[in-house]
């Protein structure tokens, strides 16, 4: 454990400075300012509706997030991540250590992780943040007491268990590709082809990047299906893609 946890900080250290340590709070930051904008300039639209708006701001919120922005953000940080040892062909120098690979490749899977989660709070809390600033700049939208904190980050946490099985996939992918664009592509072709799945409940539920989008759907038992199958994936994905790169030949 002492050793994983000198891997884990190490790798930590390595984020200083770069642009994936930056996009954790621009990636929300964007949706969170076009989110601003739609009820700003609208708010005549949104005035005469006349029933509160905290619903709208929260389905809008993770409808962008879990639909657009996060498997492509996943996409991109897992590249980034694996970029600062494909670049600079650090593998040998990093291989070379006393550290097994196990370690290795769990505290490289750990941090979009954990970018993940802290992108997906920054979202909520400035989602929140959208509705009280909204109040106060226009009194005629209704963002009426008390603020519903708890079903924003209930559903937060929700997304971020749903996108562990994208997370791992990613991470494998990323470790496996030495090409920033090859690694990148997947994921875009990936999320182009969750737009045409997400309506397919034959598909849809089985394509992972479509499970943070399915938490949407209102229909009982799908959260739960998705919850289970996002997690067992990641278990299996991740025990497969240590086992792969324990054994993997390095040049």
């Amino acid at each position: 454990m002492t050793i994983f946890l000198r891997t884990f900080a190490a790798e930590l250290l390595k984020l200083r400075r770069t642009l994936a340590f930056w996009l954790v709070f621009l990636a929300p930051g964007l949706i969170l300012a076009l989110e601003f904008l739609m009820f700003h300039e609208r708010v005549d639209f949104f005035a005469k509706k006349q029933q509160p708006l905290w619903d709208l701001l929260h389905r809008n919120s993770f409808s962008l997030w879990g639909v657009l922005m996060l498997p492509l953000y996943v996409t991109l940080q897992t590249a980034l991540l694996a970029g600062l040892e494909h670049s600079e062909d650090r593998w040998r120098s990093l291989l070379a250590m006393p550290v097994p690979r196990w370690a290795i490749y769990w505290s490289k899977l750990i941090i979009p992780c954990l970018m993940v989660v802290v992108s997906s709070l920054f979202l909520t809390a400035g989602a929140l943040l959208n509705g009280v600033v909204l109040r106060a700049l226009e009194p005629r939208l209704l963002f009426p007491d008390p603020i519903p904190y708890a079903l924003f980050f209930h559903d937060a946490g929700l997304t971020i268990l749903a996108s562990l099985l994208v997370v791992t996939i990613h991470h494998f992918i990323s470790l496996r590709l030495r090409s920033f664009a090859a690694a990148t592509g997947v994921g875009v072709s990936a999320t182009i082809i969750s737009f045409i799945l997400i309506n397919s409940d034959k598909y849809g539920r089985l394509w992972p990047w479509c499970l943070p989008a399915r938490l949407l759907v209102t229909r009982p038992g799908t959260t739960h299906d998705v919850l289970v199958y996002s997690i067992v994936g990641a278990i299996v994905v991740s025990l497969a893609g240590t086992w792969e790169f324990s054994r993997r030949e390095i040049r």
